[in-house]
C-alpha cells in the first residue's frame, strides 16, 4: 500500500529537483512513497539500465575518435565531443559511488520565511530554466545534424592528402558494429542519440542544479544573518553595563524542553527569530538574565524578558552561523570531488577549442615547405611575409586576464594535481 511521504526541510525544497534526478537514471534509491522490496529492486533495475546505455554510446563514441585519429581537425573535435559528455560519465559514477553523502546535511530547524521563501523561488527558477534550456539544446543539436554536408575527414596515406568521407546524418558520430547509413538501422541509431542526449544531459545538469540549489540556501541564511546583525548590535549595546555569564549563556541543553513567552515585549525584536528556543537552548537562572550584582533594577530599564530575548537572539545568530558553517562544509565534502573533476575537463576542453585558433607556426612551416625558391621574386617576397607574421603566435585570451595556451594548461594542471593532493592529505 503506497503512502503519502511528508518531507520537511531542505528536502522538501529540493523534492522537485529530486524526482527529475530519479527520473533521469540517477542512483538515488530515497525519497520515494513506496519503499517496498520489489521497488527498491526495480528502480535499481532502471539506474543501471541508462548507466549502461549511456557508458556503451560513450563507449562507441571513443571508439569513433580512435579510429579516425589520422586527422588533426576530426581528432580535435571528436576529443570536444568527447570531453563535453565525460561530465556525464564522471557525475554519473560519482554520484553512485557517493550516494549516501547526499543524503546527510545540517537540519535547519526553523528559517526566516521571507529569505526561506526568497531561496526556494530562485531554486525553482533555477530549476526550471535548466529543464527548458536542456530540451531547447537537444532540439538545437538534432535539427543542425540536418544542415550541411555529413561528411568526415579522413587523411590519406598514399597522397598525404586530405580527403572527405561520407557518414550517417545523425547527431553524434559514433562506431557501430551495423550499417547506420540507411533502413531500419538508421532510424533505430538516430532515436537512441536522441534519447542519449536527453538523458546524458539531464543526468550532468541535474546534478549540477543541486550543487547550486545547495549553495542559493546556504547564501540565503547568510543573508538572513546579515539583516538580523543591526538590531543584534543594537541589543548587545544596551547591554554593555553588564558583563553576562559567558559560561551558561552558551551551554546549550538540547535534551529539555521550554514553551514560547506568551507575551508581547517592550521592544519588537520578534522578527529576529521565530522563537526563543530554537537549537534545543533553555533559559534558566543566570544564563537566561543578566548578572545584576545585587541591584533590582538595571540602568538600561530592561525588563527581565527583554534580557531574556536578547539572550535568545544572541545564541540563535551563533548557533544559525554554525549551521550555515557545516552546510558550506558538508557541500564541499559531498560535491567537491565532482567540482574538481569538472574544472579539469573544462579547462582540457577550453585549451583544445583556443589552441585550434592558435597554431599560427604550422602555418609558417607549410609555407618554407613549398618549393620558393623556384618560385619569382614576388611569389619569394609573399613567402618571406608570410614567415614574418607567422613568427608570433596566435593567442586567445580570456577579458584580458589570461591567454590560453599549453602552458597555461600545464600549469592549471599542476594546480588541480596539487589541490587534490592537499584534500587527500586533509581526508
Amino acid at each position: 500500500m503506497m503512502t503519502k511521504v511528508k518531507y520537511q526541510g531542505l528536502v522538501s525544497d529540493l523534492l522537485p529537483n529530486i524526482k527529475l534526478m530519479q527520473a533521469a537514471g540517477h542512483f538515488l534509491f530515497n525519497y520515494h512513497d513506496e519503499n517496498a522490496g520489489m521497488s527498491t529492486i526495480l528502480r535499481k533495475i532502471y539506474s543501471s539500465t541508462h548507466a549502461f546505455l549511456i557508458s556503451i554510446h560513450f563507449v562507441l563514441m571513443v571508439i569513433n575518435m580512435a579510429k579516425y585519429a589520422d586527422e588533426v581537425n576530426e581528432l580535435t573535435a571528436n576529443t570536444i565531443t568527447i570531453l563535453f559528455f565525460l561530465h556525464t560519465i564522471i557525475k554519473m559514477l560519482f554520484f553512485a559511488v557517493n550516494s549516501k553523502s547526499f543524503y546527510s546535511h545540517p537540519l535547519f530547524t526553523e528559517s526566516d520565511a521571507r529569505y526561506h521563501q526568497l531561496a526556494l523561488t530562485k531554486m525553482r527558477r533555477l530549476l526550471y530554466f535548466i529543464c527548458v534550456m536542456t530540451v531547447v539544446s537537444l532540439i538545437c543539436w538534432v535539427t543542425l545534424t540536418f544542415f550541411g554536408e555529413s561528411v568526415r575527414l579522413i587523411s590519406s596515406k598514399d597522397t598525404n592528402e586530405t580527403l572527405t568521407e561520407e557518414i550517417p546524418r545523425l547527431p553524434l558520430k559514433a562506431w557501430y558494429p551495423f550499417d547506420a547509413m540507411s533502413g531500419s538501422m538508421y532510424i533505430f541509431a538516430f532515436v537512441f542519440q536522441i534519447y542519449w542526449l536527453l538523458f546524458s544531459t539531464s543526468i550532468s545538469n541535474f546534478m549540477d542544479v543541486m550543487f547550486c540549489s545547495w549553495l542559493i540556501f546556504a547564501c540565503e541564511q547568510l543573508q538572513h544573518l546579515k539583516g538580523i546583525m543591526k538590531p543584534l548590535m543594537e541589543l548587545s549595546a544596551s547591554l554593555d553595563t553588564y558583563r553576562p555569564n559567558t559560561a551558561e549563556l552558551f551551554r546549550a541543553s538540547s535534551t529539555e524542553k521550554s514553551e514560547k513567552v506568551p507575551d508581547p515585549v517592550d521592544i519588537d525584536i520578534r522578527g529576529i527569530y521565530s522563537t526563543q528556543q530554537d537549537f534545543g537552548m533553555t533559559l534558566r537562572g543566570a544564563g537566561g538574565r543578566l548578572q545584576t550584582f545585587g541591584e533590582n533594577n538595571n540602568p538600561n530599564n530592561l525588563t527581565q524578558k527583554q534580557e531574556m530575548l536578547a539572550r535568545s537572539a544572541i545564541k540563535y545568530w551563533v548557533e544559525r552561523h554554525k549551521h550555515v558553517v557545516r552546510l558550506v562544509g558538508s557541500i564541499g565534502d559531498t560535491y567537491g570531488t565532482a567540482l574538481l573533476f569538472h574544472m579539469l575537463v573544462s579547462t582540457i576542453t577550453l585549451t583544445l577549442l583556443a589552441y585550434q585558433a592558435t597554431k599560427s607556426s604550422s602555418v609558417m612551416e607549410a609555407a618554407y615547405s613549398c618549393q620558393w625558391y623556384d618560385g619569382s621574386e614576388e611569389a619569394k617576397t609573399f613567402v618571406q611575409i608570410v614567415c614574418q607574421q607567422c613568427q608570433k603566435a596566435l593567442s586567445i585570451s580570456g577579458a584580458k586576464f589570461f591567454t590560453v595556451s599549453l602552458d597555461l594548461f600545464a600549469s592549471v594542471l599542476g594546480a588541480v594535481v596539487t589541490y587534490f593532493m592537499v584534500l587527500v592529505q586533509l581526508k
